[in-house]
């Protein structure tokens, strides 16, 4: 919940079964999916961004099958 350059500070209350309520607001900016990151003495949670792995296909160009052989026994032993 950011207005502008500032940021405002929300008070829940957890619930007997350790659910607490978001507000409207955040969730839409989080989304479905959240990372919950234990800090200690605080909990941070973050949006789980999906990437778009199509941007890696045919990064790479292998010329020759003999090259791919030849890494694939690097790799694979």
């Amino acid at each position: 919940m950011k207005t502008g350059d500032y940021m405002s500070i929300v008070v829940k209350k957890i619930d007997p079964q350790g659910r607490l309520l978001l507000p409207k607001e955040i969730r839409a900016k989080l989304g479905d999916t959240v990372i919950i990151v234990d800090l200690g003495d605080r909990v941070e949670i973050l949006p789980r961004k999906k990437h778009d792995l199509t941007k890696y296909f045919n990064v790479f160009e292998i010329e020759e099958l003999k090259e791919w052989d030849e890494m694939k026994k690097d790799l694979f032993g």
